[in-house]
Order: structure tokens, then C-alpha cells, then sequence
């Protein structure tokens, strides 16, 4: 299996600790995927030419995945400076760098054919490319929305066959997730996934609402969990697992990413 993740990526500064790792949205579920067997995966993103740039560059490389596509700029790499409270991650700042604005051509592209799902994020660059792909080629196309329900960039929600969603703040803000989860539906020919944090999550089709439920864990750090699940959820489909059993693999994900400080490290 191939799958292609496109848009963010960063620099977590965990600046308490003194430490920093490679991050970001995209590059984490490239990442997460291609530690998990039988998982090619590939990675499509925008970094400085700075040092920053050439610490996530040393990182990627580390996990041996390609670094071909990466597009290097004049200009500062991302950077995410994070805080810890009780094991749940604290965004203090975030610099955008190279990535404010970034445009990427299709010509920057790697033939998209080649691959079983191309998979883009709410933060980054590429979702334009979306209709495209799944007119000329037919790839499979997720889509990670994080908390940004009913942004404008929902708009390419026609041409996915996954929509993944952060809905912990609707719990807090007291609205009904289902309820949410088949609103957001109505969007979409593909399936929407809504990630809970410790309450699980639910997966809608259409027509059956699918409930998961979160791997009891030691919290040290949450920091790319969604993502670890996004992974684990779109590798399980991809090899023919039925939903409820790729849910279970998408909490197994995030459950062993909360065990350790950072989304990931070299």
C-alpha cells in the first residue's frame, strides 16, 4: 500500500523542557503510516531554508521516508511553541514561516496514480488538487478538518471518501456530536470521522453510526494521537477492514503516541 500525505508540517518547541520535534498534521500521518506493515508512505510539504529546515529534513530522513518532495524556500521553517499541562498539549505560539500563503504547483506533484490514497489536511497547502485527482485518477482522498467544522475549506468535502473531524470542543461547548457528525455527512458521498479525545469516537456512513471507544492509557503527552489514529484508520481500510475493526486500530495509534513526549522523533 501507498499513501501520500500533503500540506503542514513544524517544529513543536517544547520550550519548559528545552526540546524540540518534528510535527505537524500531514507529516505526522505520513510518518505514523509508514511505521505500520506493508505501508509505503510519502510526504509533500513546504520548509525554510534555515536551520529549523534542516533539523525536520535530518528528522524525515531518520524515519526513512523520502525527502525528494519537499519544497525548500527562502524563509523560516513553522514553528509551534507548546506547553504541557497535565498531559494535554497547551498552545502558547505559532510562527507560520514559509507555509503563510504557500501555493503548490501541480507540477510539484509525484505521479498520484501510483499511490492508494492521497491524503491532505485543513492546514497547508494542496486541497485545490483534490477534484483533480479524483477526476483523473481515481485515488482515494481523506481529508483531516481538525476542529474547523464549518470552515470554507469544507468545500472540497464532494470529492473525499474521508472527512475527519476534531469534535472534543463540542462536548465542552455542550452540542451533540451525532447530531454534528450527520449534519456533516450530508456534505460528503465518503465517510466522516469525528475524533473524541477520551471519549472515543464515532464514524457515520449514512446509514449506521459507528462508536469507538479510547484505549485506557497513562497520558505523558497527546500530541499527535488524531493523527495516529487518522493513520491507523486509513491503513486498516485500506487493507479491506471493515470499519468497526479500523477503528480499533485508529485508537490502538493514538493510544501508544500518548505514551511519549512529541508527535514523533528522528
Amino acid at each position: 500500500m501507498r499513501l501520500l500525505a500533503v500540506g503542514d508540517n513544524c517544529v513543536d518547541h517544547y520550550v519548559e523542557l528545552g526540546r524540540r520535534f518534528p510535527g505537524g498534521n500531514a507529516l505526522n500521518v505520513a510518518v505514523y503510516a509508514s511505521r505500520l506493515p506493508g505501508v509505503e508512505a510519502d510526504y509533500v510539504g513546504v520548509l525554510g531554508l534555515d536551520g529549523e529546515g534542516d533539523f525536520m529534513v535530518n528528522q524525515i530522513q531518520a524515519q526513512g521516508l523520502g525527502t525528494s518532495l519537499l519544497l525548500r524556500k527562502e524563509g523560516e521553517t513553522a514553528v509551534t511553541t507548546i506547553l504541557v499541562r497535565d498531559g494535554e498539549r497547551v498552545f502558547a505560539d505559532y510562527r507560520e514561516g514559509v507555509q503563510m500563503n504557500a501555493v503548490l504547483p501541480r507540477e510539484s506533484l509525484p505521479d498520484v496514480s501510483g499511490y492508494d490514497l492521497v491524503h491532505f489536511t485543513v492546514w497547508g497547502f494542496g486541497r485545490k488538487h483534490a477534484e483533480w485527482m479524483r477526476e483523473s485518477h481515481g485515488v482515494k482522498l481523506s481529508c483531516d478538518f481538525s476542529s474547523q467544522l464549518d470552515d470554507p475549506r469544507t468545500e472540497i468535502m464532494p470529492s473525499l471518501d474521508y472527512s475527519f473531524f476534531s469534535g472534543g470542543g463540542l462536548i465542552r461547548d455542550g452540542v451533540d456530536p451525532e447530531h454534528k457528525i450527520r449534519e456533516l455527512k450530508e456534505r460528503t458521498p465518503g465517510l466522516v470521522v469525528m475524533t473524541l479525545g477520551e471519549h472515543g469516537s464515532l464514524v457515520y456512513d449514512g446509514e449506521d453510526l459507528y462508536r469507538g471507544e479510547a484505549s485506557p492509557v497513562e497520558v505523558v503527552d497527546t500530541l499527535g494521537a488524531g493523527d495516529g489514529y487518522i493513520a491507523g484508520f486509513l491503513c486498516a481500510r485500506l487493507r479491506g477492514e471493515a470499519i468497526p475493526e479500523a477503528i480499533l486500530k485508529g485508537h490502538e495509534a493514538a493510544r501508544d503516541i500518548c505514551t511519549r513526549l512529541g508527535a514523533w522523533s528522528g
